[in-house]
């Protein structure tokens, strides 16, 4: 498939379900096509031909039924779920996920599926939580969770492009922790101070000029607090559209992805998560473009 595409994990769960609606309106306003996968039942590891061909038939027409107007097709293998929807994010565009399966992970806040894909996958992934509803403020904005390293640019790109296809502000948000003991008490000074806050300001503006340029009709907020970063964000993800996150490591590491900030945050969050990756350092420009050329799509 050389078209762009969002793919969906599904499983027979009403989380899954649920995502596989939020994946066909995402995928029927980029215009693009949407593929269901299923890859057997997460508990035994074994594949139900007939559950799994039936399962994917039930929901090509759940997707037919809503407003989506978007192409499907629908995939089925007999790997592990997380390796299959794994290797499937490599040509997606977009990897979707809920929060819950029917595994023994179940009954956890993030299941071990959703955990996993999102931590080695190669392509952004939303984990979509368990329940959630549209908040009832059409302009409720996206939020935007901006680090201080050069890796967290691919996600200003991504969430910008995201906030204008909604038709929503964008609330950027730099936080830092007052109370950091992994440093020394100068440190600890240094962030308290009022120097530093204005630092932040000045650090979050110069971030967001380039982008701000590439999405001139994106109306941005910005938010600069000292706190933990995962209570404000978890804080701000409330009764919000989606937040966006970045993750620590590049695409493809070999343990994880993912760093503790953005681990926590995918079981904390109040609304749907995008985990935008990176490749390496070298590509991150090239990655910035691209993101800036699709959605102008």
């Amino acid at each position: 498939m050389t078209r762009p595409w969002i793919a969906v994990g599904i499983d027979g769960s009403e989380t899954a379900r649920e995502a596989m609606l939020w994946a066909a309106e995402e995928a029927s306003r980029r215009r693009v096509a949407l593929v269901i996968a299923h890859a057997g039942d997460v508990t035994s590891g074994e594949v139900p031909d007939e559950y799994g061909t039936e399962l994917l038939r039930e929901a090509e027409a759940s997707v037919f039924e809503s407003d989506a107007t978007c192409p499907v097709t629908a995939r089925i293998s007999e790997e592990n779920p997380v390796r299959f929807l794994t290797e499937l994010s490599h040509d997606a565009d977009l990897m979707v996920v809920g929060s819950h399966g029917l595994g023994r992970a179940a009954s956890s806040v993030v299941g071990s599926v959703a955990f996993r894909v999102a931590s080695h996958a190669t392509c952004p992934v939303a984990v979509i939580p368990r329940g959630w509803q549209p908040p009832p403020d059409p302009r409720a904005p996206v939020v935007l969770g901006v680090s201080a390293t050069t890796a967290g640019r691919t996600p200003m790109y991504f969430a910008f492009a995201q906030a204008r296809s909604l038709g929503v502000p964008l609330l950027a948000v730099r936080a830092w922790s007052r109370l950091d003991w992994t440093g020394d008490l100068s440190d600890l000074m240094y962030r308290t101070s009022s120097s530093f806050e204005t630092s932040q300001y000045d650090y979050l503006e110069r971030v967001l000029k380039p982008v701000r340029a590439a999405f001139p009709d994106v109306q941005v907020q910005t938010l600069v607090c000292g706190g933990r970063v995962e209570e404000v964000l978890r804080h701000e993800s409330a009764h919000r559209r989606l937040l966006v996150l970045g993750s620590r490591f590049t695409d493809g590491h070999t343990y994880s992805r993912l760093g503790p900030l953005t681990s926590r945050l995918l079981h904390a969050a109040q609304c749907p998560v995008v985990v935008v990756g990176h490749r390496t350092p070298a590509r991150v420009e090239t990655s910035e473009a691209s993101s800036e050329v699709s959605s102008h799509a």
